[in-house]
């Protein structure tokens, strides 16, 4: 075999390679594109159940891995970096956006609900103000 087309066979090969690293097969390609629509259509319902209830959307922490909101009324005075300074709510796209995790205006901590669990106690979690009580957030 010649030098050139060695180097042909080479290049072949190579192109191969690449294109069957980033190759899925239809159906794989199918049910991830419709499994990423079904999150950002529940992204986009979660978001407009929130924010019609006063929280905001928090462009300046979201990304394509995080999506935050915050709930303004709760925001307390605190002079800690490892406690919040507002009651803060967000969802990752690693989780598929089903779980929310809440942390309360001045915690250092955060609790994790379903969105239905979130919206069942969403009254409480707006209505903790630092300092209050500790929310209960059990069964």
């Amino acid at each position: 075999m010649s030098r050139r087309t060695e180097a042909k066979k080479a290049r072949r090969n190579k192109r191969r390679a690449t294109r069957e690293v980033s190759w899925l097969p239809d159906n794989e390609l199918e049910g991830l594109v419709t499994t990423q629509a079904a999150i950002a259509t529940d992204l986009e319902a979660f978001d407009q159940r929130v924010t019609e209830r006063g929280w905001t959307f928090d462009d300046d922490e979201s990304d394509e891995d995080f999506v935050f909101w915050f709930y303004e009324p709760s925001a307390a005075d605190v002079h800690a970096d490892d406690v919040a300074p507002v009651t803060t709510a967000w969802m990752s796209a690693d989780e598929d956006a089903e779980i929310v995790h809440v942390m309360l205006a001045g915690a250092a901590e955060s609790s994790e609900f379903t969105p239905e669990e979130f919206f069942e106690r969403i009254d409480a979690i707006e209505a903790y103000r630092r300092g209050g009580p500790p929310l209960q957030f059990g069964s």
